[in-house]
């Protein structure tokens, strides 16, 4: 149970873009963004640390950072 309830989709019209975009492609909104929608600035930084973490570009495969965060998310009982 989350100590702060997520706020739904388009809750905050500064970021309901955001997550209309994640909707449309089919990806799954972590509750944690969610949450986050009441900062918007902390919002769009946890993204983009997301977007340089998950970069291709790195010495690391995405096929291996993908798996990674799927095993944590596992092992720690969240949806992934």
């Amino acid at each position: 149970m989350a100590r702060i309830e997520p706020l739904p989709v388009g809750a905050v019209p500064e970021v309901a873009e955001i997550f209309e975009k994640v909707k449309a492609s089919g990806h799954y909104i972590p509750n944690s963004q969610l949450i986050l929608q009441r900062k918007p600035t902390i919002l769009r930084a946890v993204r983009a640390l997301s977007a340089a973490v998950m970069n291709p570009d790195g010495e690391v495969s995405l096929a291996l950072k993908r798996l990674l965060a799927y095993v944590v998310a596992r092992v720690h009982g969240c949806h992934y």
